[in-house]
Parts: C-alpha cells; sequence; structure tokens
C-alpha cells in the first residue's frame, strides 16, 4: 500500500513524471538509492589526494584528475562532449609552482630608537603570492586603498603619491560596495585581483601586500618585477599601529566618500618568494553530455557545473575539498545516477566539470565563448560551488529562471524532506558575482542558477591548508546530489513555457 501511494503521489507533483509508467518511477527510486554519501566520500577523498596536488589549473596534478573524472563519466556511460570526440575542451592556462612558504618580515622601531625585525607565521598570518616574481624585496609600504585608477570614475588611489620601487599595501574589491546597483558594473574591472597587480606594476612598484584574509590565490596575473604575499590581520595591525588609524577605518571612509586615503605607513617590510613560472600549461574543462531521444528537445540543453580546479600548492597543499570537490562529487554523483538509470531524457543534460575557476575564470569563460550548444539552446546553466557543508538546501537564481526553482522544491518535499530555499528575485542586468563561473555565462545570455546550503557549517578552510575531506558534511552531499538527479530528470521531460 505504502509503494502504491508513493507512486500516485510522484505523478502528481512531479514534473515531467505526471504521466510516468510506473517502470520509469521504479528506476528513478533505484538509481536514486544508489546515491550514497559512503561512494561519494571515496570520491571526495580521490580528488584530494596527493597526486592531484591541489589540482591547480595548468599543473600535472590537475590534469590527472581531469583524466579520472572523465574516466568516470565513461565507466557510467556518459559521452564525450569535449575536442575531437574527447571529454577535454582545452584552454591556455599559465601557472607558477611556489618552490616553498618564502618569508615576510617587518621592521618594528622600538622607544629606544632600535629596530626589531619581526617574522610572521605561514600560512596563519601571510601566504606568497601564488603568482608571485622569483625573489626579495625590501622597501616601505604604501597603502593605496583598494589599488584603483579609474579616470572615468574620478577616482585614482595612486594620485599624488610615488610607490616606484616600494611595496604597495591594498584591499581586494572596489569602494562600491551593492553589486545589485547598476552603478557596480562600471566598477567590476577594478575588482580583479590581476588588475591590481598589472596597475600596481604600471606605477612601479617592486612589492605587492594584499589584505585578503583567502590568501592562497592565484587568480592574479604575473609580473617578473613585482614580489606579492597576501597578509592576515596580525601584520595589517602592525603596519597600521602608530599611525592613528586602522584599515578599518580608512576602508569605510573610501566607501563613505568614494575618495582614495592612500598614505605612506613609514613602516619596511621584506617580502622573499620562491617561485617557478610556467607559460606553457594547459587547462581544460570536461564535458559530459546524456544525449536526448526527442528528435526536437535533444538540441537544448541543461547544464550543471562546478569547478574541478582548486589553488594546488603554496609551500603545503591546499586539496579543496570543500572548494570545490564538494560541488564536483555532487554532480559525479547525479551524473552516475543519470548515466545508469535506463530513464530516456528527451533533452540533453551536460556535466561540465570547470578549469581555471581559481586562476580568473578562465575555463567558464572559454566554454562560454565556444559552446557546445548556443546559449539560446541552453535552458539553463547550474553552478555549484562549495556545496558541501550545512543542514539545508538552497537554489536561487532571478526572474528568467523561476519555471525552474518548482523542480528542486518538488524533488525536495518528495524525496528529500531538508530545509529548503528557493528564491527568484526580479531580473537584474546580470546574475552572478564578477568572481563566479556563473558570471561567464550570464553576462553571454546564458540563463543561471545556483545550488547552495544552509545553516550547520563546520570551520571553513577556504583557500588555506585545512581543506580537506573531514572539512565537508558527506550527508548533505548525498542529498544535493540526490536532488539534482531527480529535478534534472523531471527537468529534461518536461515541456518548459518560460
Amino acid at each position: 500500500m505504502k509503494r502504491i501511494k508513493i507512486i500516485l503521489i510522484a505523478a502528481v507533483i512531479l514534473p515531467g513524471f505526471a504521466n510516468a509508467q510506473p517502470d520509469l518511477e521504479q528506476k528513478l527510486l533505484t538509481q536514486f538509492h544508489k546515491i550514497t554519501s559512503e561512494e561519494m566520500m571515496s570520491w571526495e577523498e580521490k580528488l584530494c589526494s596527493p597526486e592531484f596536488n591541489g589540482r591547480l589549473t595548468g599543473t600535472p596534478g590537475f590534469t590527472a584528475s581531469a583524466e579520472w573524472v572523465a574516466s568516470m563519466l565513461k565507466e557510467w556511460g556518459v559521452k564525450p562532449g569535449g575536442d575531437s570526440g574527447t571529454y577535454f575542451q582545452w584552454f591556455n592556462a599559465p601557472y607558477t609552482d611556489v618552490n616553498n612558504p618564502g618569508s615576510l618580515t617587518l621592521n618594528l622601531k622600538q622607544p629606544d630608537g632600535s629596530v626589531i625585525k619581526k617574522a610572521y607565521s605561514y600560512p596563519a598570518e601571510y601566504f606568497p603570492g601564488m603568482n608571485s616574481g622569483n625573489g626579495e624585496v625590501t622597501s616601505e609600504v604604501i597603502f593605496v586603498g583598494y589599488g584603483v585608477t579609474a579616470p572615468e570614475l574620478n577616482y585614482d588611489d595612486y594620485q599624488g603619491i610615488d610607490v616606484k620601487g616600494k611595496i604597495v599595501l591594498m584591499n581586494r574589491d572596489v569602494p562600491f560596495t551593492d553589486p545589485m546597483n547598476p552603478e557596480y558594473q562600471k566598477w567590476v574591472k577594478y575588482c580583479y585581483h590581476h588588475y591590481k597587480l598589472e596597475n600596481a606594476v604600471r606605477h612601479g612598484a617592486a612589492g605587492m601586500v594584499y589584505i585578503d584574509g583567502n590568501l592562497a590565490n592565484p587568480n592574479i596575473s604575473y609580473d617578473p618585477s613585482i614580489i606579492v604575499c597576501g597578509i592576515g590581520p596580525e601584520p595589517l595591525a602592525d603596519i597600521f599601529a602608530g599611525t592613528k588609524t586602522t584599515n578599518a577605518e580608512m576602508t569605510a571612509k573610501m566607501i563613505k566618500t568614494r575618495k582614495p586615503a592612500s598614505f605612506n605607513t613609514g613602516k619596511i617590510m621584506t617580502i622573499k618568494e620562491s617561485t617557478v613560472r610556467h607559460p606553457e600549461g594547459k587547462g581544460c574543462n570536461v564535458i559530459g553530455l546524456i544525449e536526448g531521444s526527442d528528435p526536437v528537445l535533444k538540441n537544448e540543453v541543461i547544464i550543471i557545473g562546478g569547478h574541478l580546479d582548486a589553488v594546488g600548492n603554496g609551500g603545503k597543499v591546499v586539496n579543496g575539498a570543500l572548494d570545490n570537490a564538494s560541488g564536483i562529487v555532487d554532480i559525479m554523483g547525479a551524473a552516475e545516477a543519470m548515466g545508469r538509470s535506463g530513464i530516456p531524457l528527451k533533452r540533453s543534460v551536460m556535466f561540465l566539470f570547470i578549469g581555471g575557476e581559481e586562476n580568473g575564470l578562465l575555463g567558464s569563460q572559454f566554454y562560454a565563448m565556444h559552446p557546445l550548444f548556443p546559449a539560446e539552446k541552453s535552458i539553463v546553466y547550474i553552478n555549484l560551488d562549495m556545496v558541501g557543508n550545512g543542514t539545508g538546501l538552497s537554489v536561487y537564481t532571478n526572474s528568467a529562471c523561476k519555471v525552474l526553482l518548482p523542480f528542486f522544491e518538488n524533488a525536495n518535499s518528495m524525496y528529500i524532506h531538508r530545509p529548503f530555499a528557493g528564491s527568484a528575485p526580479d531580473q537584474k542586468p546580470f546574475y552572478g558575482r564578477p568572481r563566479s563561473d556563473s558570471f561567464n555565462f550570464s553576462s553571454r545570455g546564458f540563463r543561471t542558477m545556483g545550488i547552495g546550503t544552509t545553516g550547520g557549517y563546520k570551520k571553513v578552510y577556504y583557500h588555506v591548508p585545512g581543506d580537506d575531506p573531514d572539512a565537508v558534511t558527506i550527508d548533505i552531499m548525498q542529498d544535493v546530489a540526490r536532488m539534482i538527479y531527480v529535478a534534472l530528470t523531471n527537468m529534461a521531460n518536461d515541456e518548459l513555457k518560460f
């Protein structure tokens, strides 16, 4: 009797299965229960294993991880969608090897006039620049706000201050903090880490210190002439000590007035880095495809993706378990279930494992410019990034995809029963943060959605050592994969009237 009730409820509630045969419902449920936390944790541990060395795009470790994901897709019967009949879509991805953590010291002048050289600890207080030049620099630290020169916005952090041969200290982002305001788009290009380094080089800086608690970051340009590191709260406080202000106060002032507040700190710092540049690096996206069976609808595709890469090894490996092996493993769980279910899909479904996100959204940009299906034939791009913690499920988008939210809501209410948050506010100029893969899709005409989790997070080791498999919550990942499997199966077989 319970079995009959389940089938009847599913026939009423689940889009795409309103007229499903009992055997199709049985196939759906069979594979649903085969998505297990045990298997998914084995994949998580594989992606975080020493052989992949932090999966920095361009490195042999990343390429090996891409080949492993492709081998799993092949095993599950998911067809290749990459170049020349392979699973891979290749693009240029130069990278930098960090040989060791290097060092960071600051001269602290004492009341009697003597100087103490304070050395900071790695990785708690500083992290070597993942694209730093090789060598050592000792010079005065100059605070340059956000490191932005934007004449069309009447804003220049370098105006009236000489940084030639000096070490510049700067914040991430820009002094315009509302990304939903259309005016924010004028500032977006100045948010990126690579712009900030290139602007520092144009002004003659010999060193760059980035105020960023997320210390390991390969998303920055490479220039052999400048030595780079990221710092945490303690060295930042030491630099501002005696200046009668703090970085927080200066930042608040710049945001309020939209005017620079650069100044000479008078502090002398030494940065030492040991790096080797590899301009020949190649990265790739891994593309798996389940082709639709309908002669017309098979030319439409639902894309679900996340970035396969992590930030690599900056003297210690950052395994990227939460960021973003978790999202990859979630997608793999759904891919295996859909590949093995035997349920025919009217539309095509693509599993996109993206390279180069941490290097500057390289892979998503490349795919969006060279898509397997054009934007107008792509129903949606659904992004997963750091979806491996918490107790609840969330799906977020904008009004363009409001019709797609019920597929996820129904999958959860029917089978999973987690707290669920779904949102689709009014259409904005773009959907997706400028540092999210979604941005490259939405800015090129693709509809976009994102899947996340809510509540009960473990400690997050973001871009630092410690982002290992024990940093994820595998039970929520199992349910994310199950939700994706049910929702995408139904979405692929629905009429979908936008």
